[in-house]
């Protein structure tokens, strides 16, 4: 009979081909963006130094982490969408997504209050708004605490909210297209109908 092989002679599902997305350093590397992103909205919201300078480092902060994110997508491949912790990679993505989202909108409303022409008046309420969505970033404080249960309970109940949202949106989208779909059909042949025949004339009423 044959002998059976213990666990650790397998090989495992994710092997490294540039970076080590698993090791150690790399995970190190991820908590130091963290806790370095956090301090700087902190430093933000108290009105430390130059607003201007932590302006730039936040943005800088989103790039890594979009940097970070990629690396570990083209590493991982098709098993950053299968593996266990694909929660956490969906979560991440999520997190990465509102940064780029509200660092792109930050710039445009920037422009846009430096702009001279009328009608931009709207754009300091477009900054206070995109404030309040930056501070969703906080969520990726979570990741460190991913090893608790209840953490990870709360991320995989957020993420498939976000997914029923999308899910909705999909079919409202798509039920809105055939509605208009079948108007504009309804439309169309309607109009092919009176351009060949005439609605008969309403009696007259003495």
């Amino acid at each position: 009979m044959a002998a059976t092989e213990p666990p650790d002679a397998y090989e495992a599902l994710y092997q490294p081909t540039f970076i080590n997305v698993e090791g150690q350093r790399w995970i190190n590397f991820g908590y130091a963006l963290i806790g370095g992103s956090t301090l700087i909205m902190i430093f933000q919201a108290l009105g430390v130094g130059p607003s201007v300078i932590w302006k730039w480092a936040d943005d800088l902060t989103t790039v890594c982490f979009t940097i970070e994110l990629l690396v570990r997508i083209f590493e991982k491949g098709f098993l950053f969408f299968t593996e266990d912790e694909r929660n956490w990679n969906f979560f991440d993505s999520l997190v990465v997504a509102i940064s780029l989202f509200s660092m792109i909108m930050a710039i445009i409303a920037t422009a846009d209050a430096a702009d001279g022409k009328p009608g931009n008046s709207s754009a300091m309420d477009k900054m206070k708004g995109l404030r309040t969505l930056r501070l969703l970033r906080l969520l990726r404080l979570f990741r460190v605490l991913k090893g608790v249960e209840e953490v990870n309970n709360f991320v995989e109940v957020l993420l498939n909210s976000v997914r029923m949202v999308f899910l909705g949106l999909i079919v409202a989208a798509a039920a809105a297209a055939i509605l208009a779909t079948i108007a504009v059909s309804v439309g169309a042949g309607a109009k092919s109908w009176l351009s060949h025949h005439k609605l008969p004339s309403m009696p007259k009423i003495d």
